[in-house]
């Protein structure tokens, strides 16, 4: 997005939460919002017990079923740990977003020309979107009331939206269920009436997320820094990581991995010509062909989704010169159900990057419908009553030897919220299973073995498994089809508090497949974070799992990305701060010295088991939205691979400039030098 938007992007975002969720005035009072005063009149505020439904009988039979949803969501709330005032919080809080979130994004497309005009209003339609006048024309009935038909017009756009894009515009989506009021509705239209180019920018959606979190940014680092022993967790780790990849980064990263992994199948591919940030004479191995349609890409932290756009181009290019699939729309489903995944602890942002994803694949070919987007995100309340998977094991009593290891799946997903990718789920799960089956085959092969005394180093050979089940593979997908229709079922149910438990539970099971596969490329720019501001939860977690890791959340995502790539031929693609290459606290992530090597057999380091292919050196001034010194930083590519002795790295120095533009201008003046010299590419 071109700069002078972005001030006034910020401005009608900031607003429109200020109208919808409330603000604190220059006292520091907090001031109700339009939506918290509608919760109000339906008898549930934070600071004192709900009035009994009974007694409103004055409400609506909207309003009564709204009121139930919100009661449910507490309820479950309360199950999982956090306060009533919390959860109210939290209910208004994503319910200011989502209408805010699906205003944008409507606004978004249709200023792309993808639909037709919903929210814009203008005169020669009597102050109406275009949609909305043909409501009033086609149903003069519906458009009598105080909203002029308003709120009908957008439901009718969100039910056909929601066909195409439901992680966006379900109509099943909670918080949406507590409609502004008249007059807020129509604020929120009007500054959103504004002109289309702030709206046409492919990026537009996740600069507006981050606008969205600025003063929540800007009040966690002032708890930081002014309460002693305050920590970022929670809700609060998403606002404090927050931080937009910028372009130059990302196309850096995505064309010297995704790229790369093309190149090294097809060498004489002309596709790289089109690459400006493609490091063309790196130090690479080629690899066997195989099919495109096979080659998977993750972002763990996938934010808005700026890395899965940029790789979606590549793989549209990748398809058309494959030559398998001629059509764009089977070209666009065969990228976003097969190609593409990310991973969010924001489902926020994962709505967002799905928009983006289904935008890119609109703009292809407009009558494409996508079947699956795979984006998964760990905002996971799972609560502790086990009684719905004790009702899933009665349906499914094939199941029942499995039981612990189902209650495993759930205890893993406890801290999700915290967590996100850095989950270990299918370490424990697969352990657990291998065991059970060790013993059963044990049971199967005649009289008791002597056991080892080192059982722990034991791995089982996989022979038959129990219950007619060849492999774990088998196993698990067979489960996690049971387990989704099951909890489907429990999330169409009448009854609220299963809806909530049905939606956890499918969210769960999404991130249990995507954190158990592994993958062609990783791609990146993880949170940032030190130890000394982690909250208990992370804090513990990533010392006991990510070790070497452990003085920063980004150099544990570093490990975690390693373990998420495929074996030997994965590649894995980051932006990071820099410290990890130079200070003495990182030591052990780049290299364990000779004794540490004696003794263990655990990861040996970055510079020991990996290959780095490509180093961009940007130290600081690399991101537009932050000043000074704060942040260093370092884009680098990997492959999953030893290096060879005689390996050579490609790196690039550009810590001077002070801005991203003059980084960028002189990355890419750098590639051309290198061009020039080996006569591979002219200048431009």
């Amino acid at each position: 997005m071109e700069t002078q938007y972005k001030s006034q992007l910020k401005s009608i975002v900031l607003t429109l939460r200020h109208i919808l969720e409330g603000r604190y005035d220059i006292t520091g009072i907090w001031q109700p919002g339009d939506l918290e005063e509608r919760l109000a009149a339906l008898g549930v505020r934070k600071n004192r017990e709900a009035l009994p439904l009974e007694q409103l009988a004055h409400l609506c039979e909207d309003d009564r079923r709204t009121r139930l949803i919100v009661d449910a969501f507490i309820q479950s709330s309360l199950q999982s740990g956090r306060t009533r005032e919390d959860a109210i919080g939290e209910f208004l809080q994503e319910s200011a977003y989502t209408w805010v979130n699906r205003l944008i994004a409507l606004r978004c497309m249709e200023a792309r020309t993808l639909i037709d005009e919903i929210i814009i209003q203008k005169d020669n339609y009597g102050g109406r979107s275009l949609k909305h006048h043909r409501l009033t024309r086609q149903n003069p009935e519906i458009c009598a009331g105080e909203d002029d038909g308003l709120y009908a017009a957008l439901t009718a756009e969100f039910v056909e939206r929601a066909e195409e894009l439901p992680l966006l515009f379900s109509l099943d989506e909670p918080v949406i269920a507590l409609k502004p009021g008249v007059a807020a509705l129509k604020k929120c239209i009007q500054l959103l009436s504004a002109a289309d180019e702030i709206f046409t920018a492919p990026d537009t959606l996740g600069w507006a997320y981050q606008y969205w979190n600025t003063e929540e940014k800007d009040r966690v680092f002032a708890n930081i820094r002014t309460v002693k022993g305050a920590k970022i967790e929670k809700a609060d780790i998403i606002p404090a990581t927050q931080l937009y990849t910028e372009p130059y980064m990302v196309k850096f990263l995505v064309q010297n991995s995704l790229g790369a992994l093309w190149m090294a199948m097809y060498p004489e591919s002309r596709l790289c010509e089109s690459w400006e940030y493609y490091v063309r004479d790196a130090d690479r191995a080629q690899m066997k062909k195989k099919s495109l349609k096979s080659i998977s890409f993750l972002d763990p932290c996938v934010g808005s989704g700026h890395f899965l756009l940029m790789a979606f181009d590549l793989l549209y290019a990748m398809y058309l010169e494959e030559g398998k699939l001629k059509m764009p729309g089977d070209i666009c489903e065969a990228i976003l159900s097969q190609n593409l995944f990310g991973i969010d602890i924001d489902e926020r942002a994962i709505q967002i990057a799905a928009c983006a994803l289904y935008m890119k694949a609109k703009e292809k070919d407009g009558a494409f419908r996508p079947t699956r987007i795979n984006l998964a995100a760990t905002n996971i309340h799972a609560g502790a009553n086990m009684d719905h998977l004790s009702a899933f094991l009665d349906k499914h009593p094939e199941d029942k030897p499995f039981k612990s290891t189902l209650q495993m799946i759930f205890a893993s997903l406890r801290h999700a919220d915290e967590l996100g990718a850095l989950l270990q789920i299918e370490e424990p799960v697969e352990k657990e299973f291998r065991s059970l089956k060790a013993l059963v085959d044990e049971e199967k092969s005649g009289p008791p073995k002597q056991k080892s005394l080192f059982a722990k180093q034991e791995k089982p050979e996989q022979t038959s498994l129990p219950l007619g089940i060849m492999s774990y593979k088998e196993w698990k997908s067979g489960l996690l089809t049971r387990l989704g229709d099951h909890f489907k079922e429990e999330f169409a149910s009448a009854d609220f508090s299963s809806r909530f438990f049905g939606e956890t539970a499918g969210k769960g099971l999404s991130l249990f497949d995507f954190l158990s596969r592994r993958y062609d490329v990783v791609a990146t720019n993880p949170p940032y974070m030190g130890s000394k501001n982690m909250g208990p939860v992370v804090k513990q977690y990533v010392e006991k799992h990510f070790t070497s890791g452990k003085r920063d959340l980004y150099a544990a995502f570093i490990l975690r990305c390693l373990e998420l790539a495929r074996p030997e031929i994965g590649r894995v693609a980051m932006v990071t701060q820099q410290s990890w290459m130079f200070l003495r606290s990182f030591a052990d992530l780049r290299s364990l010295d000779k004794e540490k090597l004696k003794k263990t057999t655990d990861f040996k380091g970055v510079l020991r088991e990996t290959t780095i292919e490509t180093l961009a050196h940007l130290g600081p001034g690399a991101f537009g939205e932050i000043s000074g010194e704060v942040v260093n930083i370092v884009l680098f590519t990997l492959s999953k691979e030893v290096p060879t002795n005689d390996h050579r790295l490609t790196a690039f120095r550009l810590i001077g400039p002070k801005s991203p533009e003059e980084k960028d201008r002189l990355l890419r003046q750098a590639l051309n030098s290198i061009y020039n010299e080996n006569g591979s590419r002219s200048g431009n």
